[in-house]
């Protein structure tokens, strides 16, 4: 079935593509430019984070959904709101947030390079899609010629960042094969399986996948540091899968020493403002 979704994707692809001509990757730039234009003057901040949040596949609104609750939730627990960019694919909304493609990702990345503390700022990647094993993720939408993500490509993306301090999380089918490209001690990564497990929940009929659900809807909220919130998750997912007669997913994480002794530093700032929201 997916196979011939597909291809039915990339013929359509061909009558009408959207392979990001200059005046379209303009278009994305100056979107991606707005939302880092509102960002706070505070360059003064200390280990101030900030948020990208990349939805790869446009033809299921789940993604979608998921990353925007994923924006919301590290917002919330690590004061990024204000520093968000979104990056979606979703055929119901082709409008208003900038598309997420690789060029559009590259030119995210090494903009919020330009502006971040690279010695002491972080970043938050959140990334939902289609995954496969040979470590890519889909990336598509209504009218978009269809391409992938690689662990490697994004590795390099990252490099070329300058950005020395990271949290990604990747939810996808067979998205542990993202962990070794990534992985070092200013890294954390955490993904919604094994490098060769499906994950579950990625339907056009659902608002979040079981990840999302267990991850960023019922786990980051209550836990004391992220790690705590990622064996939560992880336990609820396990139980759910063997409820419902599931192959475990086995979702994966690579904390990095040094970054979780950062992230550790920031959550203990934070914990106050958690505590005793602002309206």
């Amino acid at each position: 079935m997916r196979q011939r979704l597909t291809c039915l994707l990339l013929l359509l692809a061909s009558c009408c593509p959207l392979a990001l001509s200059q005046d379209t990757a303009d278009a994305q730039r100056q979107l991606v430019n707005a939302q880092i234009a509102r960002f706070p003057l505070d360059a003064n901040a200390s280990s101030r984070v900030f948020f990208v949040g990349f939805a790869g596949y446009g033809e299921e609104r789940v993604f979608a959904e998921e990353i925007k609750l994923a924006a919301r939730r590290v917002g919330e627990i690590y004061g990024s709101a204000a520093r968000s960019v979104l990056l979606i694919n979703d055929r119901r909304d082709l409008k208003t947030y900038p598309l997420a493609s690789v060029s559009s990702l590259r030119y995210t990345l090494k903009s919020l390079g330009a502006v971040m503390n690279r010695d002491d700022d972080v970043l938050f990647l959140a990334l939902s899609s289609h995954g496969s094993r040979d470590a890519t993720i889909e990336v598509s939408n209504e009218g978009m010629t269809a391409q992938t993500l690689s662990a490697q490509t994004l590795a390099e993306l990252l490099a070329d960042s300058g950005i020395r301090w990271k949290v990604i999380v990747v939810s996808a089918c067979f998205s542990g094969t993202f962990i070794k490209p990534l992985a070092d001690d200013h890294t954390i990564v955490i993904t919604a399986a094994a490098k060769n497990r499906s994950s579950f929940g990625c339907s056009d009929t659902r608002e979040l996948t079981y990840f999302g659900e267990a991850f960023y809807r019922d786990s980051l909220p209550g836990a004391i540091d992220l790690r705590s919130a990622f064996e939560a998750a992880r336990e609820d997912i396990r139980q759910r899968e063997k409820d419902e007669g599931f192959k475990p997913s086995k979702p994966q994480a690579h904390f990095g020493e040094l970054m979780e002794a950062k992230l550790r530093e920031i959550e203990q700032v934070r914990a106050p403002v958690r505590r005793n929201p602002v309206d």
